[in-house]
């Protein structure tokens, strides 16, 4: 919470370097006004709320910290380097000095800061007042979505209201989850009043809307119905908050579309239309599709123009790529993140969302698509922010790069391939996806997704079952419309499945498993199962997973570190993050947790 007054200042007068959208690009900045006149016509409000945006977008929130490292360590993904402790808080080694806990801490509240310095710096008297409302209410939105992760990731934290005036305003004791719960209610609440809807004109993509402001807020009580409170009188305002935004007709599902097939001589599905397939990779290409994505951190590759308005996903959580050394023009990844067997056992093998969840793909340093041996493998790492896919996928199954020339026979000739055949075939051709030409080694313009509508029907769907303590039609209908986008059958026509209906239990189970295929690397799990009391539970399935995978070796270096997660979490301490030893020693107010003294 303590601020540089110069970076505060910097961060005001410097915000023309964008990332929510394009108009806000086109912004000639005016680095000469000073703080009390900056918010007294339109351009000028706008330019300051592009600069609160794009703290969310950088490193230390969306764009590297939140998004990615502290998406890791629950039973979806973890850390895959071994003899490497560097992502501390999804291996539960950190301390009160670690850098990623104190780092996300002073990206919130400069965004906080940031907030309330326009909330008091707005002059009425030069708007209408449905203007100056509306962008009252954008900052009181990306003030109130702040405070939420602030209050998800650390529980009771202090709580400005108002700008940093000098430094004993960094004095400040920490409020109740009660009170800050209330304040993130009553800023949401004015944003929905006030803010655009997506399909209204004047709305800009990409930005706050009204229907955001909702969904978040349905949130925001499905957390306060769970742990730490477990105030269950708030399943209700999240059903009334879901049911406002299903019965807009304003948001809906990206369509899929499906013919059977026989394969085998048994009948299937195949997706002629591939819906959730198509909504990532507008994300991927910076395409808005606001049917189903209803907020969105946005980045775009612009440094060639010197904006720094990128981000790293895909670059960090993608699909292996050693081809090319990451030059220039070569979508290459570090590809630190792996998915888990837990995860791979989730899915039918008929679910559309397995294939582009779970990639299950890898490009070599020849230039050669393969497959990983097995879940345990680096290779075997998320698809969903894929910056690259090859251009025949049938060539995953058959690789001469695999085999020494003379053992592989090649079809065509009926003949050993040789080396000189193995060097023409490489390196196989791949897609570039990533909206980019000339894709950098570190960076990426893929934008990452708050809240999407299949989010909203499956919280209506949880709040609605324990409401009613069992699900309802409405409950079974939203989670339906879920499933029959991957390709699922309807949960009472699939045998597997239909024992979620016998009770709100059974139920339930079905929604943290449908959770689970749906949202996966979407920054929601760690949330859901802290909320749910459940991540101990998982981690310890996760483990016996691991160990009983057919590939597991308890001598694999790689088995092993896949481990540190569930070996070291510690359900008394790390169900919250603790304060960062920096604001404790500054805040003469803040006291550090006891569990962490």
């Amino acid at each position: 919470m303590k601020k540089n007054i110069k970076h505060i200042i910097v961060g005001i007068l410097g915000c023309f370097t964008i990332i929510s959208c394009e108009d806000f690009l086109e912004v000639t900045p005016e680095s000469t006004l000073g703080v009390d006149s900056f918010y007294r016509n339109t351009s000028e409000a706008e330019i300051a709320l592009s600069g609160i945006y794009s703290i969310l977008a950088d490193d230390d929130v969306y764009g590297e910290v939140l998004g990615i490292i502290m998406d890791t360590g629950t039973d979806e993904a973890y850390y895959n380097r071994r003899f490497n402790e560097a992502w501390t808080v999804g291996l539960y080694r950190h301390t009160t000095a670690d850098r990623f806990i104190e780092r996300l801490w002073t990206g919130l509240y400069e965004a906080i800061n940031l907030c309330n310095l326009f909330i008091e710096q707005l002059d009425e008297s030069s708007f209408e007042s449905e203007e100056f409302n509306r962008l009252l209410a954008e900052a009181r939105f990306l003030r109130a979505h702040s405070y939420q992760i602030l209050a998800s990731r650390y529980e009771e934290v202090p709580m400005p209201l108002s700008s940093t005036k000098n430094l004993s305003s960094n004095d400040l004791a920490v409020s109740s989850l009660e009170t800050i719960y209330d304040q993130i209610e009553s800023d949401f609440l004015f944003a929905a009043t006030h803010l655009y809807n997506v399909n209204d004109q004047g709305y800009i993509e990409g930005r706050a809307n009204a229907m955001a402001a909702r969904g978040l807020l349905a949130r925001v009580y499905l957390k306060m119905a769970g742990f730490p409170l477990k105030d269950v009188t708030k399943y209700e305002k999240a059903k009334e908050q879901c049911q406002i935004i299903m019965e807009s007709n304003i948001h809906s599902l990206v369509p899929s579309t499906f013919e059977a097939v026989v394969v085998n001589e048994e009948e299937a599905r195949v997706a002629t239309e591939d819906g959730y397939r198509n909504l990532f990779l507008n994300y991927i290409q910076n395409t808005y599709d606001t049917r189903e994505s209803i907020f969105e951190i946005s980045f775009r590759y612009l440094r060639d123009q010197g904006l720094f308005t990128d981000g790293r996903f895909g670059a960090i959580n993608g699909i292996p790529f050693g081809f090319g050394g990451g030059g220039p023009g070569f979508p290459f990844s570090f590809a630190l993140v792996n998915t888990t067997p837990t995860l791979r056992d989730a899915f039918k093998d008929n679910d559309v969302r397995k294939a582009w969840n779970i990639a299950n793909f890898f490009y070599n340093n020849r230039g050669d698509a393969l497959r990983p041996r097995n879940a345990l493998v680096r290779d075997f790492t998320p698809g969903k922010y894929r910056r690259w896919e090859p251009v025949n996928f049938d060539d995953l199954d058959f690789n001469p790069s695999n085999f020494n020339a003379g053992v592989t026979i090649n079809p065509e000739t009926e003949q050993p391939y040789t080396q000189e055949e193995i060097d023409r075939l490489l390196p196989e051709p791949f897609i570039l996806l990533e909206d980019n030409s000339n894709p950098s080694r570190n960076f990426t313009g893929i934008n990452f997704p708050v809240l999407r509508y299949s989010d909203v029907l499956l919280m209506f769907a949880e709040a609605d079952n324990k409401i009613n303590g069992g699900p309802t039609a409405s409950a079974i209908d939203a989670l339906n419309q879920v499933r029959e986008r991957a390709g699922l059958l309807p949960i009472a026509d699939d045998t597997d499945a239909a024992i979620a209906l016998e009770s709100e239990q059974t139920f339930f189970d079905e929604i943290v498993e449908e959770r689970f295929r749906e949202l996966c690397f979407e920054g929601l799990r760690l949330h859901d199962l802290i909320r749910w009391e459940l991540l101990d539970e998982r981690l310890k399935k996760l483990q016996n997973d691991i160990i009983n995978d057919d590939a597991f070796s308890p001598t694999n270096a790689d088995h092993q570190a896949f481990q540190r997660s569930q070996i070291n979490f510690d359900i008394t301490r790390h169900l919250s993050l603790p304060y960062p030893l920096q604001e404790v020693n500054l805040n003469a107010e803040l006291d550090q947790k006891e569990e962490w003294q």
